[in-house]
């Protein structure tokens, strides 16, 4: 086996359960993980588009309109007319961005828990090669 096939498996066998185990932490707060990713970027990026979050995301606009309107029937997120009323802004509800603290913070004990037997300098390298990856 080549030194990429090798890579792209080793990618594959922590991608899947990573997934899984996020997604029970998710499961309580009836989210997912590409749910859990799109109220992320919502944060992050304060008040924006579906058409934003699908681009920034990678997604198709009509999968990134289904988990939006799953969002806004939670109440976690709300959509605002903008100045052109063909364009909604998305913003986070006061309850929202409490959830968001509460998951965040299960996630990152998650993550610690996966990540926990790496130095952040391993880390960093680790990061950075990702980060080469071009898609």
């Amino acid at each position: 086996m080549n030194i990429e096939q090798r890579f792209f498996d080793v990618y594959m066998e922590i991608y899947r359960p990573y997934i899984n185990r996020a997604n029970r932490i998710l499961s309580a707060y009836d989210l997912y993980s590409s749910q859990w990713l799109i109220l992320k970027d919502i944060e992050k990026h304060g008040k924006t588009s579906a058409v934003d979050v699908s681009r920034r995301r990678g997604i198709e606009k009509p999968t990134a309109t289904k988990v939006i309107k799953h969002l806004l029937e939670l109440g976690i997120i709300e959509s605002n007319p903008g100045e052109d009323r063909r364009i909604k802004h998305l913003t986070m509800t006061g309850s929202g961005e409490a959830l968001f603290k509460e998951v965040r913070a299960k996630m990152n004990e998650l993550q610690r828990e996966v990540l926990g037997d790496f130095e952040h300098e391993e880390l960093e390298r680790l990061i950075d090669g990702l980060e080469r990856i071009k898609l």
